[in-house]
């Protein structure tokens, strides 16, 4: 077998670093969101395709059309 390049075993060594942080973060919202302690109050985020706003209800005519 041959020996692996300098830059490959970095940069393996540094997907797993950032693959240990993932599942780390991924495991500490989860208990956050089980413990109640991530609670805003809001509605879950939905797509409006038509352009109004989820608020209000108002349509935005200016939105699609790069006018503010």
């Amino acid at each position: 077998m041959y020996r692996r390049p300098k830059f490959l075993e970095i940069l393996l060594e540094v997907r797993e670093q950032m693959s240990r942080d993932a599942d780390y973060d991924v495991d500490l919202f989860a208990e956050l969101v089980r413990s109640g302690k991530i609670t805003d109050g809001h509605q879950p985020h939905e797509v409006n395709r038509n352009g109004s706003n989820a608020t209000n209800g108002k349509v935005d005519r200016n939105r699609f059309n790069g006018g503010s």
